[in-house]
């Protein structure tokens, strides 16, 4: 082993023991120092503010400028609030984590894909804390997730060992993608990040909140491919600002057809109601807009 990978492993341990400590802390104490972060972002961090005003200027043109200040300021609090959170769920019993949700909406569409023997597909855009979506899924189905290991050898060890405890984790390559293909048609579920840029030819140009965005082909083939049942679904934080309540989210029947650009631009309108019942807690500070199409220049400075 060289010495730069032995610094790094060294390194990575010592973020692991900080962020397994940081982790034992009560979820509610965990959010309130993330809300002082986030406030303290919003003055120090000009990277993650101006790409979240861009986005939401992009997405919510008819949003009073002060109103999308205000919503940006809040979306930075949210964002560092999970990313704590996200720290206890490494960190903590998926029993323990669970305990924060108090209760689920819409949860007979789930009903009625398992009792017709379909598989299902979760749409799961980053919104809430998604880590606990994981656990709450694999509570009800029987659940497969792909997964790309974190350079740090500690850190991979204690996310995989996390979300392992009740999921099925396939590598996020073609052998996972064939394993989901092979797991779906026999009722087992799966858990898709929609909203992240995927490589060009996996990738189709398609409207999220009205703009032009590369958007991943992979939830729509995989649906479309296995007869599966494809439901929204997200973790959201109560009023109270310590439990959550999830839901699931239903999809239009464009979504179900071999045109995969009706297709992917149904799924996108379903992360869009998604994002709607509380906008701050959209994780607005990643680049969704970073590549365009026809070589067109940067949508960000």
């Amino acid at each position: 082993m060289s010495s730069k990978s032995q610094t790094h492993d060294v390194k990575g341990a010592v973020f692991v023991r900080i962020l397994t400590l940081i982790g034992k802390l009560p979820l509610p104490t965990l959010g309130l120092i993330g809300d002082m972060l986030g406030y303290l972002a919003w003055y120090i961090a000009p990277g993650p503010r101006n790409v979240t005003l861009k986005n939401l200027e992009l997405c919510f043109p008819d949003m009073d400028a002060a109103e999308r200040t205000s919503l940006a300021k809040a979306s930075l609090r949210e964002t560092l609030r999970t990313a704590l959170e996200v720290a206890a769920a490494w960190s903590q019993t998926s029993d323990r984590m669970l305990s924060y949700i108090t209760h689920a909406e819409n949860e007979q569409l789930l009903v009625e894909a398992q009792a017709a023997g379909k598989g299902v597909v979760f749409i799961v855009p980053h919104f809430g804390n998604w880590e606990l979506a994981n656990y709450y899924m694999a509570k009800k189905c029987d659940l497969l997730a792909m997964y790309k290991p974190a350079e740090s050898a500690a850190l991979d060890k204690l996310i995989h060992k996390a979300r392992s405890q009740n999921t099925q984790m396939v590598a996020a390559d073609r052998r996972g993608v064939l394993a989901l293909y092979k797991a779906l048609p026999q009722g087992k579920a799966t858990g898709v990040l929609p909203d992240q840029e995927p490589e060009i030819k996996t990738g189709v140009w398609v409207p999220f909140f009205g703009v032009t965005a590369l958007t991943p082909k992979l939830v729509s083939k995989l649906s479309n491919d296995t007869d599966s049942v494809a439901i929204g679904f997200g973790c959201q934080r109560n009023p109270d600002g310590k439990t959550f309540h999830v839901f699931y989210e239903p999809v239009d029947a464009a979504f179900y057809t071999s045109d995969i650009e009706t297709s992917a631009a149904a799924m996108n309108r379903c992360v869009e109601n998604i994002i709607l019942r509380d906008p701050k807690q959209y994780q607005w500070e990643y680049k969704r807009f970073k590549r365009r199409p026809n070589k067109q220049p940067s949508l960000y400075k």
